[in-house]
């Protein structure tokens, strides 16, 4: 018997090995694919509204069922990788069962048209996280306690150990006779500057089953933002999950189990 193909899609900055630790709580009959790192092929470079990214989850999704020798797959995705699943599967729904989005920036209304003029300006760095992410730093000594001094950084404070240790073992490479992170920060900044603001073209675009699961303590957005979201689409449920934005490394083994019974339902 065939096992159910999910296809995960990791948040902007982290490699899909992150999630390792959150994979290991599916269940046996399920599956977890997943491209490492987006934006990083030049064939798909990071563009306005991320449509070369969608494009590259569709190859990679496609190259996985052909693979797999199976027909649909469902779709995970946490924050950046929510709004990318959406997208692909508005465009390609025969190739998903359904989607979920974790914690997804979905912008819609007067907000997305201050993006969409914000975007053209500088200061769109100020007002999205891509300021912070171009001045990352990005290199460390050999030899640096990575684990150690990311434990204590409010991105961080709150990650399961299992996670920040999976994250510092794929996100942080040897190279260039130092420690550097995996995932470009140029890479990372170019995403965030490039948020879709066309989400409301996508109204009863929607096809599939989906669910869009926020964090309770601390979301991406007003939970507001969701359930205007949702209104585009009636294909879509709200769920909420314990935790901040980056809930799904900090409750793994909580957010497998949400995941699963959410897959159930489809």
């Amino acid at each position: 018997m065939s096992k159910t193909l999910i296809n995960f899609v990791h948040a902007n900055g982290f490699p899909v090995s992150s999630y390792q630790t959150l994979f290991n709580y599916f269940p046996e009959q399920y599956q977890v694919v997943g491209h490492e790192k987006y934006g990083h092929d030049e064939k798909y470079p990071v563009q306005n509204n991320w449509q070369c990214l969608v494009d590259e989850l569709i190859h990679y999704v496609t190259q996985q069922l052909e693979l797999h020798q199976q027909e649909q797959i469902i779709g995970v995705g946490h924050s950046f990788g929510g709004v990318i699943s959406f997208l692909a599967a508005c465009q390609q729904p025969q190739l998903f069962k359904g989607i979920i989005m974790l914690d997804p920036p979905v912008i819609s209304g007067t907000t997305a048209i201050a993006a969409r003029y914000l975007k053209k300006t500088r200061l769109v760095d100020k007002f999205s996280p891509a300021g912070k992410a171009k001045t990352r730093r990005t290199h460390w000594p050999l030899g640096s306690n990575i684990e150690r001094m990311f434990a204590s950084r409010p991105l961080f404070k709150n990650f399961d150990p299992r996670c920040l240790r999976d994250y510092v073992s794929h996100g942080i490479v040897a190279r260039n006779d130092q420690l550097e992170l995996a995932f470009s920060a140029q890479v990372e900044a170019n995403i965030f500057r490039y948020m879709p603001d066309h989400l409301s073209s996508y109204k009863n675009k929607l096809q599939v089953p989906a669910t869009l699961v926020y964090s309770k303590h601390a979301p991406v957005f007003p939970v507001s933002f969701f359930k205007k979201f949702i209104k585009l689409n009636p294909n879509i449920n709200l769920e909420s999950a314990s935790g901040g934005h980056l809930f799904p490394l900090e409750y793994p083994e909580d957010t497998a189990k949400l995941i699963t019974n959410l897959i159930q339902s489809f």
